[in-house]
């Protein structure tokens, strides 16, 4: 099977969120083992580029979430309380971290003196 069917498989699979046995048993039986591998590979891509992991501290109201939301469109945001944040909010999607707590932005003017030094 071409990768283009191998990455449109993929790509469909991430947005329905899900696969029946039925069609896990299709696709073991029709992709070789090399076409699998590119299957998972392409699949893992496809799941983390199509979500954002936002980290807080404290509590955040349904409001700020929606506010978030907007900020990623296509992307489906999940929302952790994380005790390890002092305050503040930290974003993670596909490759990117965007961290905006205080203890981010503190490892940062400390790395940034340590360059000037």
């Amino acid at each position: 099977m071409k990768r283009e069917l191998i990455k449109e498989l993929a790509q469909s699979v991430a947005e329905h969120n899900e696969m029946s046995a039925q069609e896990l048993s299709w696709l073991f039986s029709r992709l070789s083992k090399k076409e699998l591998k590119t299957f998972v590979n392409l699949l893992f891509w496809e799941t983390k580029n199509r979500k954002v992991a936002v980290s807080y501290a404290g509590s955040m109201t349904e409001n700020h979430k929606k506010r978030i939301e907007s900020l990623f469109p296509g992307k489906k945001a999940e929302f952790k309380e994380d005790s390890s944040l002092a305050a503040g909010v930290k974003f993670e999607y596909g490759d990117y971290v965007l961290d905006y707590s205080v203890s981010g932005i503190i490892k940062r003017i400390l790395e940034n003196i340590k360059g000037q030094l």
